[in-house]
Formats: structure tokens, sequence, C-alpha cells
């Protein structure tokens, strides 16, 4: 006869999973290109779908997440976090509007800007405890390794890019920096065949220079930890927003960066789409006002509103 199941049996791990909310975050490789734009109003856009969502400022030293929300600096942030008095990180939420409300990182702190590995862990650990169904992460610019971590950490990592060699650039650094951090959670044995694959390569002449060079090569002489490889790199969500676009050649730019990510790092990014460069944009923050609530038929709020709609479709996959 079968054995009932208690009443008090815990939740399996897959309820558990479904239950947790979705963590987005937002990164890039230079600052000005708009993450904190597009963190703020993909979770208005969020919200507007009923989803109760809660926006994490990580740019630590540089918040001004609450700016792009039109509310004024928090009294509470992460600083308070990293003290005895607060213990739930529900505590540090400040509402914005219905269904959304934000962590803010702002502080007046020096430290804040570059926070020790436990204060990281401490977050990171903690995210999931967030009483809502979506978090989304604005991240600092740059390689540090807290925000690559963080940006790691997410289900869906966000690129926003404009349409600047200079951003480029950074960008193709941002994510070989992301690749190679994620790489050093593949087992001790996998690595250490990674570096003896490169050593020897290097002695014959034949230096491997991509990521997608030395995955092939690992396939062809290690399929088995080869494979481990790609399931890794496999459960890394990405996507590519380009904002600020102006010109045809500007849309066309996703899609090229799209196949040199394949060639290079050997990875599939999906090209989310673009937002046009709009003098609407400065205007809502003048006036201290969300800008997909202050202009919510613009073609930018559309835009914004199908980007969230189509990330939130894949989630339910």
């Amino acid at each position: 006869m079968a054995k009932p199941v208690s009443q008090h049996a815990p939740p399996s791990k897959a309820a558990m999973e479904a239950n947790r909310p979705k963590v987005w975050a937002v990164g890039s490789g230079k600052g000005g290109v708009g993450k904190s734009f597009v963190s703020a109003n993909l979770g208005l856009a969020l919200s507007r779908q009923g989803k109760r969502v809660v926006m994490v400022d990580l740019d630590l030293g540089g918040a001004n997440l609450h700016t792009c929300l039109g509310i004024g600096q928090p009294e509470t942030t992460l600083s308070d976090f990293f003290t005895a008095d607060t213990r739930d990180i529900n505590e540090l939420v400040t509402p914005v509007c219905d269904h959304v409300g934000v962590i803010s990182g702002a502080a007046d702190g020096l430290n804040i800007a570059n926070i020790k590995y436990f204060q990281k862990v401490k977050i990171l650990r903690n995210l999931h405890r967030i009483d809502a169904d979506y978090i989304i992460l604005d991240l600092g610019a740059g390689t540090s390794f807290n925000t690559l971590d963080f940006f790691i950490f997410a289900d869906r990592g966000i690129l926003s890019v404009i349409p600047e060699p200079t951003s480029i650039e950074n960008t193709y650094r941002f994510l070989k920096c992301v690749c190679i951090r994620k790489l050093k959670s593949v087992d001790a044995a996998t690595q250490h065949i990674i570096q003896n694959v490169l050593t020897q390569r290097r002695r014959e002449g034949r230096k491997i220079r991509t990521l997608a060079g030395l995955f092939s090569t690992m396939a062809q002489l290690h399929p088995d930890h080869a494979a481990q490889l790609a399931r890794t790199m496999a459960c890394m969500n990405m996507h590519l927003i380009v904002n600020q676009v102006v010109e045809s050649s500007d849309i066309e730019m996703g899609h090229s960066f799209k196949v040199a990510c394949k060639n290079y790092f050997g990875m599939n990014i999906d090209y989310l789409g673009y937002l046009h460069h709009d003098t609407a944009v400065l205007k809502a923050l003048r006036l201290r006002k969300p800008f997909i609530s202050q202009f919510p038929q613009s073609r930018l709020a559309i835009n914004l509103d199908h980007m969230a709609a189509t990330l939130m479709t894949r989630d339910a996959c």
C-alpha cells in the first residue's frame, strides 16, 4: 500500500524553483549606456502586467536608479543591510508605486562602492527572499568581480549597448570576463584539462585566441569535459538591447553583434530589440517622473512593454 504523503512534507525542489522570484540583471562594460533607464522602465513594464517587482540598485557608489523611478533618495539603503540592525532584506524596500519597490545602493560612505566578499555573498543569499515576482538588478559598469558575479547569478542577463565604438568594445570585454568568470565554476578536473590544452597549443605555436576556439578544441580532445563546459555556458540566458538608436545602421549593429558573439564566444545571444533616442527621456528625468509612466503611448514605451512581455513569455517556458 502506498504510504500517504504527510501534509507537512517540505515542498519539492521544482516547486521551490517555480515559486522563487525571477532575477534579471542589466549590465554593460561602460557607463552612460542607459542601464538604469532600462532597469527602471522594464520593471515598470512588468508592473503594468500585474507583476510585483523590486529593483535593486547595485551600481554601488554611483546609484541613481531612484532618480529614474521619480523618487528621492531612499532613507534605507544596502548599507543598512550590512549592519546588525537590518536582518530582513525586505525591510530595505522603498515603495515606488503599486506593485513596485526599490532597494537603493545610494549612500554617503566611501566603502559602499567596493563591498567586501562576505557582503556580496550576503546580498546573493538573500535576493531570492525578496517578496516579489521579479527582481531587477541594475549593475554598475565595468568588470569587477562583484559586478560579474551579480550578472552571472541572474536568471537572465540583459546587456545595454549604444551604437558607439567604445560601448561595443567594452561590451565585448565585459562578455569575455563574464564567460571566463563563469568557467571558474566547472570542476577542478575540467579546469586542469583546459589549462593543459591552452599550454599545449601555445607550445605548438597554435595559440587558441577565442573562447569558441577553446570549446571546439575541447570537443575534439576531451568530449566529456567539453559537454560539461557546454552545459555550464548554456544556462546563461543573455539578451542584447541596443539603446539610443538614431539610424537604421544602429539597428543592424545588434544583429552584427550577435553574430560576432557566436563566432568569438561560441554562445547564442538573443537580440531582444532596440530603443530609439528620444528627447522625452531627459524631459521625464527633469520632471522626476518615470518615463514609461509619463509617456505610456510613446514608441519607446511600447518597445519596452514588448521586451518585458517577451522575457516573461520565455520565463514561462
